[in-house]
């Protein structure tokens, strides 16, 4: 009998302690996702002709090169942002595949946000020729400058700004490392050509150029036929399988530069 009030005595003490402690916290609810808003073109844009590729949530203005279906190869849409993830076995391979602009274009101005991991590596390509596979073209060098092998080795002419195995861009260029955004621009009028990177003109050459042939000679890198001439094209965004993310892609065609007197037009 006195064991038995012992006992009980003791469930009860221990019943008043489990009575006195906190209620355990409730689960914490998730936090619902900020709405992307989409980007917009702002009236200026419009007047000046900008159309919108991307805007945070409809891929309108580009396609599949590679694959039609690239949005279930690789490429995703999320955060407002058009982003090419790599697991580690696919580091190094084309999963998502290229893309491509629905429009093709002549003289144009080519806007874009991009950022790389590290040892991240893409490339936006114009005037592209070639395969769906590999397309051939003039290419502005995207990379993590500091950690890409290619790069490293590679030198200047592949880095980010230049034109891929071709030229180099400015030595003061200011990018932003890896998982940080750039702002990037093309803009192709004329025979003129100019990379921009961060607000800053990086790198500009003149098509078919005595400088601009002694250049690609001096490279040693076999081009095709079609390189460095000028017809209308699409704009590619490359998968070079590492990760990369865009956003703001935008463009607008340009008027072509009056032909001096007595001179020929630009070539077409």
């Amino acid at each position: 009998m006195k064991n038995l009030l012992s006992t009980l005595t003791f469930l009860v003490v221990v019943a008043s302690s489990w009575a006195q402690l906190p209620p355990p916290p409730k689960p914490e609810e998730p936090v619902p996702e900020e709405e992307i808003k989409p980007t917009v073109l702002t009236d200026e844009e419009k007047a000046e002709g900008w159309k919108l590729l991307f805007d945070g949530k409809n891929n309108f203005g580009l396609r599949g090169l590679t694959f039609n279906d690239f949005i279930n190869r690789g490429w995703k849409i999320n955060h407002g942002t058009l982003f090419c993830s790599k697991s580690f076995k696919e580091m190094g391979l084309v999963t998502g595949g290229h893309l491509i602009t629905a429009e093709q274009y002549v003289d144009f101005e080519f806007s874009f946000e991009w950022k790389v991991a590290v040892a991240g590596k893409s490339g936006i390509m114009y005037y592209a020729a070639g395969t769906r596979d590999k397309p051939v073209g003039c290419v502005y060098s995207i990379i993590d400058d500091v950690h890409h092998p290619d790069g490293l080795k590679g030198g200047p002419i592949r880095r980010t700004g230049s034109l891929y195995n071709i030229l180099p861009p400015a030595e003061d260029k200011k990018l932003n490392g890896p998982d940080l955004w750039n702002e990037g621009k093309i803009v192709v009028q004329g025979n003129r050509v100019e990379h921009w990177l961060n607000g800053g003109k990086v790198l500009e050459y003149t098509l078919g150029s005595p400088e601009f042939l002694r250049a690609v000679k001096a490279s040693g890198v076999k081009v095709a036929p079609t390189f460095g001439a000028k017809f209308k094209t699409a704009v590619v965004i490359l998968d070079e399988g590492e990760e990369v993310e865009f956003r703001n892609l935008k463009i607008h065609s340009l008027t072509p530069p009056a032909a001096a007197p007595g001179a020929p037009a630009p070539a077409r």
